[in-house]
C-alpha cells in the first residue's frame, strides 16, 4: 500500500506543472487549506484512485480511547490496510501513545492519515498529562480577543507537536438554554455576536499553526435540552429564527474563511419535514449550509455512533450512507466500515451526482492533507514540550482577564484592608478553597470558617453573630471543577444562610463555579459580587489578589442570569499592591531558581540553619515565595510563609530608617545636626557632639556593642536580684522570657552605660548598635509617641504589613513564631517570642537597632515601599529625594560604603554584604539571627531571606562562612540575566 502512495506522489509532482482546470473549487473566501497548490496535488492523486480508495478517505475512525488495547489497535491496522481509511480521531489517551499510534497507523497507510482530536479547551480535554485551559464560557467573559487568538495558537502548537491535524473546535453553539445538558459551558456566550467574535479569534489562532479549526455543531446545538450522545435533540424553530441566531456565528465565520464545519445530530421539524437528523438532511447540509450560507469547506459529521442516531440504522452501512448523501465529507466514527463502503459504492456506481459528490469530498480531504503536510510525512519522535511556561502564563492571563465584578456598590472592591484589617473568609460549597484562602492570608492574617462545620440553625445563627465582629467578610462559593456539564446547586439550607449573611453582614461574595449559582443569591442585598467561573487554583489565587488590590478586573458576563444580563460587569482598578506571579511572567529563568532549593537544602542538612523563608520579587511581582525546613532541628513545626522570624539588625532599616526619613521630610530632623541640638540628656557626655549622619553611617567613633547584662551581675557572676526577678510585678515589668523580668527603674542605667563608654580614637567606619540607643529617646520626643505605636500605625498598617511587629509574644500564638537561640549566658532558656538581642530585650523588646519580627512577605512590602521611592498603594510615605539620599553613599570618599542606616555593596576589596552582581545603587541590611534583605533599583529586584541560624547556638556561623545568603543572591541575578 505504501508503494501505491509513492507512485501517486511521483505522478502528482509531474501534474503540478499543469494549470487549474474548470473543475476548480476555489471561490472567494475559500477555506485556508484550499489554494492552487493543494488543489493541484489533490487532482494529481484523484485521477489514479479507485472508487473504493476514494470512499476509504471519507472515514475517520477512533484511534485511541478509554480501555482500548492492542487487540483494538490491530483491528485499526487492518482497516487502514484493507480499506484505505482516511483519518483517525484520538479520544482518551496520553501524548506518548498518540505519537506511537500515529506512527504505527501511518506505516500501514497508502496515503498518510488525517489526525484529529476534540481539544476545545486544550489537549487536557482528551489526553492525560496535558494542559486544560479555561472553558469556553469562561473565555466568553474576556474582552480582549487577542487572548483568545493566543489560546487558539497555543492549542494549535500543542496539536502540531503531537502530529494532530484537525481540532474539533471552536464550539459556536449559542448558550441560550439553561437546561442544555451537553453544551452549556462549552459555549462562549448566550450572545450571538460574542460567540462569533470569540470563535473567529480562536479559529484564526488555531489555523495560524497549520492545524485546521472546525466550527460545531451546525445547525446549532445551544437551545436544546437533550444530549445528542444519548438521544435526538429537537430544535423547533423556523428559518427566520435560525438565521437570526443559530446560523449567525456560522455565517460570520464562513464570511471570514471558515475551513471546516461539524454537523450535529438534531431534528428540525420546521426546516426538514422528513423527521430525520440534521446530519442526514440534504436540505440542511446541501441546501442551507452549502448553497444559502455559501460554505465551501470541509463538512464533518458528528460521531455516527452517538445515541441520537440509534433509531436510524435499519441495516449495517445505512447510517454512513445517509450521512454521505446528505453532504458530509468526512464520516466520523463510522459503525461498520465494510458495510458502509459497500453501501456508498452501490450508490455512486448508479448515480452520477453521488459519484461527483464522492470525487468532490475526496478532493477536499486530499487538499487538506496537502495543507497539513502529509506529503512531507516524517516519523514523529516521542519528544514533546506541550505545557511550557508560555502556556501556563497564557492560562493564567486568561483566568485573570475573565474575572467579572458584577457588583461594586460603594466601591467596596478592592478591599482597603489597611483601614479594615480584621477580615474573615467563609467557605461554602463541595470543593476546597485552599488556594483562595492561602493567598488572602499571604497579604494579612485572615480568619477562616467552613460553613459545613456549622450543621444546624442554632450553630449557623451563632456563626452569624461571630462574623459581625469582623470589619469585612469574604464568602467563597467553591464548587467542583471536574466537568463542564456540572450545573452546581447551592443547597437550600446554604442558600438561606447565604441570604441572611448578605442582608446582615455586607459580605463580598466570590463565585468559583457555574454562573447560575448566582441565581440562588439575592444580589439586592450585596455591594460586592465577583464571578470567577471555575474553582481552579489560578482563579482562586487571582481573585484573592484582586480582592486585596493587587490586580484589576474587567471581565463581562457572557450569559443571561436571573438578575444580570449578558455584558454586565464593571471595571475595577488595582490599588498597586504587591502581586504574586510566576517566574516566566517576569522573564526569570526557573531552572536557575532551582539551584536555590538545592543550596538551601544543603544548608539545612549541614545544620547551617533549621529552616528559612525566601521571598523574591521583580517589578512589584513576587515570583519566589518559599519556606524550607523546620522551626528547629527536631523537625516538628515546618516553616510556613506566614511564620515570624526575629529580623535582628534589619530593624535598623525597617524601623529607624522609615522613621528618620519621615522626620527629615517633616523638617523635624536634620542629619547634620548634633545630638545636643535635640536633647539636653547628653550635655555631660562626649556623645553630645555626634552628628546624626555620622551615627547613621557608623563613623561616630562608638564601640560596636555592649553586653549590658554583665553590668547587672552580683559578685558571684549571677544576675542581680535588684535588676531581675523571676516573677512579674509593677516594678519588674519588662519581660525578657516567660520567667524573667527586668526592673524598669534600671532603664536609665542602660543609657548611662552608653554615655560613659569611651569613644574610639578613630572616626573611620565601624559598625555599631550604640548610636541607635542614643537616638531612640530623641526620635520618640519628635514623634511624641513610642516608636512601636507610631511605626505600627503610620507605616506597617498603612502598608498592610500586619505581620511586622515588636513583641509578637503579646500578639500571636507561639506556634507562628520561630525560636532563636538557646541562651546559656544570660536568660538561660530558649528565646522564643522574645527578641534575641539582649540589649533590645532590656529595653522591653522595642528598639531601633533590633526588636522587630516579620515574615518574608510583609518585609517585602516594606522593601517595595523603598523601591517605589516612598510610595505604596497610592500613598506617599516619604519623598523620593529623601529616600535617594538615605540610600546613597555620602562618605564614599572616606572609604565608607554605608548609606544612611542602609548598608551598601562594598567599594573596595573588602568582604562586602552582597554577591558581585548587584548594582552600585542597591541597598539593604543583614541581621545577626541569619536574616538578610536587599533592594536593587537597577534591576527592580528585592530579595528577602529569613532564618534562625543562631538556633541553638549563635556561635554557629556556617551560614555566614559559606556565604549561603549571597550565593542565593547570585543565583537570583543569574536567573534574571
Amino acid at each position: 500500500m505504501r508503494q501505491f502512495f509513492y507512485s501517486l506522489f511521483f505522478i502528482c509532482i509531474v501534474f503540478l506543472i499543469s494549470s487549474i482546470d474548470d473543475s476548480s473549487i476555489l471561490i472567494k473566501n475559500s477555506p485556508v487549506y484550499q489554494d492552487k497548490f493543494t488543489e493541484q496535488w489533490a487532482d494529481s492523486l484523484l485521477d489514479y484512485m479507485s472508487i473504493e480508495q476514494k470512499i476509504g478517505q471519507l472515514f475517520m475512525i477512533i484511534g485511541s480511547g478509554k480501555n482500548l488495547n492492542e487487540t483494538y489497535f490491530k483491528s485499526i491496522d487492518t482497516l487502514i490496510t484493507n480499506y484505505g481509511i482516511g483519518g483517525v480521531m484520538f479520544l482518551q489517551s496520553n501524548p506518548s501513545e498518540v505519537i506511537r499510534l500515529i506512527n504505527r497507523y501511518n506505516y500501514n497507510a497508502s496515503i498518510p492519515l488525517l489526525t484529529s482530536i476534540d481539544a476545545e479547551w486544550g489537549l487536557g480535554m482528551r489526553l492525560d498529562s496535558t494542559q486544560s485551559f479555561p472553558w469556553m464560557m469562561t473565555l466568553g467573559a474576556i474582552q480582549d480577543d487577542k487572548l483568545i487568538y493566543d489560546l487558539g495558537k497555543d492549542i494549535g502548537r500543542q496539536c502540531k507537536e503531537l502530529g494532530i491535524h484537525i481540532n474539533f473546535a471552536p464550539v459556536v453553539d449559542i448558550n441560550n438554554n439553561p437546561n442544555n445538558p451537553i453544551i452549556d459551558r462549552r459555549s462562549f456566550s448566550s450572545d450571538r455576536n460574542l460567540v462569533s467574535s470569540k470563535a473567529l479569534a480562536y479559529m484564526k489562532g488555531l489555523q495560524s499553526t497549520g492545524v485546521l479549526a472546525c466550527a460545531k455543531h451546525f445547525p446549532g446545538h445551544g437551545d436544546t435540552d437533550v444530549d445528542s450522545h444519548v438521544g435526538l435533540p429537537v430544535l423547533n424553530y423556523n428559518r427566520d429564527r435560525l438565521d437570526s441566531l443559530e446560523f449567525f456565528p456560522f455565517q460570520f465565520l464562513i464570511n471570514n474563511g471558515l475551513s471546516s464545519v461539524m454537523v450535529g445530530h438534531m431534528n428540525l421539524p420546521r426546516i426538514d419535514t422528513l423527521g430525520i437528523p440534521s446530519s442526514f438532511s440534504t436540505n440542511i447540509i446541501s441546501s442551507i449550509l452549502k448553497e444559502d450560507l455559501l460554505f465551501n469547506g470541509l463538512i464533518i459529521s458528528d460521531a455516527l455512533n452517538m445515541g441520537a442516531l440509534k433509531n436510524y440504522s435499519q441495516r449495517p452501512g445505512e447510517v454512513e450512507k445517509k450521512a454521505f448523501l446528505a453532504g458530509n465529507d468526512i464520516l466520523l466514527c463510522p459503525l461498520n466500515i465494510q458495510a458502509a463502503i459497500d453501501s456508498i459504492k452501490a450508490v455512486v456506481q448508479r448515480d452520477t451526482a453521488a459519484l461527483n459528490q464522492l470525487h468532490y469530498s475526496c478532493k477536499k480531504i486530499l487538499m487538506l492533507k496537502k495543507w497539513v503536510g502529509v506529503d512531507q510525512l516524517e516519523i514523529l519522535e516521542d519528544e514533546y514540550i506541550l505545557e511550557n511556561p508560555q502556556s501556563r502564563s497564557l492560562e493564567r492571563r486568561l483566568s485573570k482577564n475573565a474575572i467579572t465584578v458584577l457588583k461594586n456598590d460603594s466601591s467596596i472592591l478592592p478591599i482597603d484592608y489597611t483601614k479594615n484589617p480584621k477580615i474573615a473568609y467563609l467557605h461554602i460549597g463541595n470543593d476546597n478553597g485552599n488556594c483562595f484562602y492561602s493567598r488572602l492570608n499571604d497579604y494579612l492574617p485572615i480568619s477562616k470558617y467552613l460553613l459545613s462545620s456549622f450543621k444546624n440553625n442554632n450553630q449557623r445563627d451563632s456563626l452569624l453573630q461571630k462574623l459581625k465582629d469582623y470589619d469585612r467578610l469574604i464568602i467563597g462559593l467553591h464548587y467542583l471543577n471536574n466537568n463542564f456539564w456540572d450545573k452546581h446547586i447551592i443547597s437550600s439550607q446554604d442558600s438561606i444562610f447565604l441570604n441572611k449573611a448578605s442582608l446582615q453582614l455586607d459580605p463580598i461574595i466570590s463565585v468559583f463555579g457555574h454562573p447560575s449559582l448566582i441565581n440562588s443569591i439575592n444580589s439586592n442585598y450585596l455591594n460586592g459580587l465577583i464571578l470567577s467561573y471555575q474553582n481552579t487554583c489560578d482563579f482562586q489565587d487571582l481573585t484573592a489578589q484582586f480582592c486585596l488590590g493587587a490586580i484589576s478586573a474587567n471581565g463581562r458576563l457572557p450569559r443571561l442570569l436571573n438578575q444580570f444580563k449578558e455584558g454586565d460587569g464593571v471595571d475595577v482598578d488595582s490599588l498597586g499592591n504587591i502581586l504574586f506571579s510566576r517566574p516566566f511572567d517576569l522573564n526569570v529563568n526557573a531552572d536557575s531558581l532551582c539551584k536555590i532549593d538545592s543550596l538551601v537544602n544543603y544548608a539545612i542538612s549541614s545544620h547551617a540553619m533549621p529552616g528559612c523563608q525566601i521571598v523574591i520579587s521583580r517589578n512589584g511581582h513576587i515570583f519566589f515565595n518559599k519556606s524550607f525546613g523546620y522551626h528547629t532541628y527536631d523537625s516538628i513545626n515546618m516553616v510556613e510563609t506566614t511564620d515570624l522570624y526575629d529580623i535582628a539588625s534589619i530593624t535598623k532599616i525597617a524601623a529607624a530608617a522609615p522613621l528618620a526619613m519621615t522626620l527629615v521630610d517633616q523638617k523635624l530632623l536634620k542629619l547634620n545636626k548634633k545630638l545636643k541640638h535635640y536633647t539636653s540628656l547628653y550635655d555631660n557626655s562626649d556623645k553630645k557632639n555626634i552628628r546624626f549622619i555620622d551615627l547613621f553611617t557608623h563613623q561616630s567613633s562608638l564601640h560596636p556593642w555592649i553586653p549590658y547584662y554583665d553590668y547587672f551581675r552580683d559578685d558571684d557572676g549571677k544576675i542581680s536580684t535588684d535588676a531581675f526577678s523571676y516573677s512579674m510585678d509593677r516594678t519588674y515589668s519588662i519581660g525578657l522570657t516567660d520567667n524573667l523580668f527586668f526592673n524598669y527603674n534600671y532603664l536609665d542605667t542602660i543609657q548611662q552605660i552608653n554615655l560613659s563608654s569611651p569613644l574610639r580614637e578613630s572616626r573611620d567606619y565601624k559598625y555599631s548598635d550604640l548610636g541607635f540607643y542614643l537616638v531612640l529617646p530623641i526620635l520618640e520626643q519628635l514623634i511624641n509617641k513610642k516608636i512601636d505605636i507610631y511605626l505600627t500605625k503610620e507605616i506597617y498598617q498603612e502598608l498592610g504589613a500586619f505581620r511586622i511587629m515588636f513583641n509578637p509574644i503579646e500578639k500571636i500564638a507561639l506556634d507562628y513564631i520561630v525560636p532563636t537561640e538557646l541562651d546559656n549566658y544570660f536568660r538561660d532558656t530558649l528565646i522564643h517570642g522574645y527578641v534575641h538581642d539582649p540589649g533590645a530585650a532590656l529595653l522591653g523588646g522595642v528598639a531601633l537597632h533590633a526588636g522587630l519580627f516579620s515574615n518574608g512577605i510583609d518585609l517585602m512590602k516594606l522593601m517595595q515601599l523603598f523601591l517605589n521611592k516612598g510610595n505604596f498603594m497610592e500613598k506617599d510615605f516619604f519623598s523620593h529625594k529623601t529616600l535617594n539620599y538615605f540610600t546613597s553613599r555620602p562618605f564614599e570618599d572616606l572609604d565608607n560604603r554605608r548609606g544612611i542606616i542602609f548598608d551598601k555593596p562594598s567599594i573596595s576589596n573588602e568582604d562586602g554584604p552582597t554577591c558581585d552582581l548587584v548594582s552600585s545603587s542597591s541597598y539593604g541590611h543583614s541581621g545577626f539571627t541569619g536574616t538578610y534583605t536587599w533592594v536593587d533599583p537597577e534591576f527592580d529586584l528585592i530579595y528577602v531571606f529569613l532564618s534562625n541560624r543562631v538556633y541553638p547556638d549563635s556561635n554557629n556561623d556556617k551560614l555566614i562562612r559559606e556565604n549561603i545568603r549571597t550565593e542565593i543572591q547570585k543565583f537570583i541575578y543569574n536567573a534574571i540575566m
